[in-house]
């Protein structure tokens, strides 16, 4: 059983904000360059004023007070985030020892075995060898973890008397396939392969689940977990899986005011315009604007926190301000700044608008986690409640703050000219690729258990193949590599909030991330070029017939024609998990359809 109060670690590494948010957020498994560790949950986090990032929309969504970026190691002489010993359980490669990490030594960088009787006749350090963490952990679909259990998994069952200092592991000879790992007690000279870990019956051998959620730091076991419990390796990539949330700063949301509003907690009990004009006076960071101003400001702020926005609802709200006309003077000290261009002739019929993104500001915050099955796609409206997938919280109790991060960037905007996606939407050959498509979304999720959820329609993947084709173009010419270029998709053909555009951009959290390349590439000329190069090189695969031929579906994923060597990119740019995707809505390719959107 885990200590009823796991200490902090001592062991130091470095991650970047952004991975606190993404990949190695509260309850990741890290491994750092002297041990592993998972990350604490937000209990143990410090936070402070300094911290605060203010994005109104965001937080009101995400039904929290604040959000803050992770402390770094030399801010204010604090140590940064804390994180625990996990898994607890260490080897010794000389001695083979297999024992919690209470019994190694810490040198300062690592743990040493003192298993002094064991290395008799073993050349080692003085300090003792190095050890290090078990390779195999137990979790849940329900995002439960806890350390494997060696000794009820060597004997068999639960109470055993032998003594625990003596568990080793060990791998055979003859390969290095599980079945050749083996744990062995010598008291009782028992001993078993791992193979038996990771049979399809592997829940009966290893018990149910335990409901442990180490990351919190004490014995905060959640009963009654029905889940059965899988071997995972400590460092698999399903073992955390991420629910991030972000929102674009776009007018009237970007205005200074908004910034000294959110630094003075106070303003929450005024209520009235006359109450504001004598608070004023106490608060310098209010003293440039004008009352009004900070009025309007403070009422927006309430309204978005009593009716807060749906994913969707925000995504309106930024394609709105995207597809505005911009105010130069406005935006002239903004973080959101414009260009339209003219969209170029050839595309004319297609496109409805072109704009060029020179400066864009991203908050993007950890709501919180999955293990075992990914997180649910939250970009259609409605969806979430028809998940089966768990999140695990990111704290013991709510503290209500998110950690998030700031990144500043540029980028390029289209929208299709809704009129024509609206016709195309309607053709008969197009109604049956849907339907093609639907039945494989529905078998995919069938097949792995997961709850009816809505197809996310045409315009959905013809915007997203859209945008992994633009994604390589532009890398060619805008001096980022495809994996920094993120897409943002604006996909809904409801009567009241259409939508039918993308957002590809770059962001970083300092100035950098607008360097000018890739906003440069929305000029109308250059942009023709990167559009015309990206629907020839789609036409046709590297691995047709059989990516152009195969049905939707064929081969495991919710994609027609799409496959590593054509539309697939990087994970860090795709907010879809490289699912939905499909040449054959954007572009002619082999199969000749009739289905493409770009016909020219």
């Amino acid at each position: 059983m885990p200590p009823t109060n796991r200490p902090r670690t001592p062991i130091s590494g470095e991650l970047r904000p952004s991975q606190l948010i993404t990949t190695f957020g509260p309850g990741a498994v890290v491994d750092q360059r002297t041990a592993s560790t998972i990350t604490a949950s937000l209990d143990h986090w410090e936070v402070g004023d300094d911290q605060r990032i203010d994005e109104p929309r965001l937080r009101a969504m995400l039904r929290v007070r604040n959000l803050y970026r992770p402390r770094s190691k030399s801010d204010s002489g604090l140590r940064g985030i804390p994180a625990f010993v996990f898994p607890r359980y260490l080897v010794c490669p000389r001695c083979e020892l297999l024992a919690s990490y209470e019994h190694f030594l810490f040198d300062g960088r690592r743990f040493r075995c003192r298993n002094r009787d064991g290395h008799k006749n073993i050349n080692v350090p003085k300090k003792g060898p190095v050890a290090y963490p078990a390779r195999f952990v137990i979790a849940c679909p329900a995002g439960h973890l806890d350390d494997f259990p060696w000794s009820d998994y060597v004997h068999r069952g639960p109470g055993s008397s032998c003594d625990p200092l003596q568990l080793t592991f060990f791998e055979g000879n003859e390969s290095g396939a599980v079945s050749q790992l083996f744990v062995r007690c010598r008291a009782c000279k028992q001993s078993r392969s791992m193979a038996d870990a990771f049979e399809e019956n592997s829940s009966r051998v290893l018990g149910s689940c335990p409901g442990e959620r180490p990351w919190i730091g004490t014995a905060d076991a959640e009963p009654g977990c029905s889940e059965d419990v899988r071997t995972v390796l400590r460092g698999a990539s399903n073992l955390y899986f991420s629910v991030v949330q972000s929102a674009l700063s776009i007018p009237e949301w970007d205005d200074p005011v908004h910034a000294a509003i959110a630094y003075y907690d106070g303003l929450e009990k005024v209520r009235t315009y006359e109450e504001l004009g004598l608070a004023m006076q106490f608060f310098d960071r209010l003293a440039p604007f004008a009352q009004e101003n900070v009025w309007d400001a403070l009422q927006a702020r309430r309204g978005v926190e009593s009716d807060p926005p749906t994913p969707t609802s925000l995504r309106f709200e930024e394609f709105k301000a995207l597809c505005a006309p911009p105010d130069p003077v406005a935006q002239a000290d903004r973080q959101f700044q414009t260009e339209h261009m003219e969209v170029p002739q050839v595309f004319a019929g297609q496109i409805g608008q072109l704009v060029v993104v020179r400066r864009l500001r991203e908050v993007r915050a950890l709501a919180g986690f999955t293990r075992i099955d990914s997180p649910p796609d939250i970009l259609i409206e409605g969806d979430e409640h028809q998940q089966d997938v768990k999140q695990q919280p990111l704290a013991r109790d709510d503290p209500g703050w998110r950690p998030a991060v700031e990144l500043l960037g540029e980028g390029v905007f289209l929208a299709l000219d809704e009129r024509q996606v609206q016709a195309w939407e309607q053709r008969p050959a197009v109604a049956a690729r849907v339907a093609e498509m639907e039945r494989a979304h529905a078998e995919w999720r069938r097949e792995r258990e997961l709850g009816d959820a809505p197809y996310p329609g045409p315009r959905f993947v013809l915007l997203h193949s859209l945008a992994h084709m633009l994604i390589n173009s532009l890398a060619l010419d805008c001096g980022y590599s495809s994996t920094s270029i993120r897409e943002r998709i604006y996909s809904s053909p409801s009567s009241d909030r259409p939508m039918a555009g993308i957002l590809l951009y770059t962001a970083t959290p300092d100035s950098d991330g607008s360097l000018g390349g890739l906003a440069d590439q929305g000029k109308t000329a250059r942009f023709e070029n990167v559009l015309t190069t990206a629907l020839g090189r789609a036409r046709y695969c590297s691995s047709d017939p059989l990516c152009g031929h195969a049905p939707p579906g064929s081969m495991g994923h919710l994609n027609g024609a799409a496959c590593h060597a054509c539309l697939l990119v990087s994970e860090t740019s795709c907010e879809r998990s490289n699912r939905y995707l499909d040449r054959a809505h954007v572009t002619e390719t082999v199969s000749h359809l009739g289905t493409e959107f770009f016909n020219g």
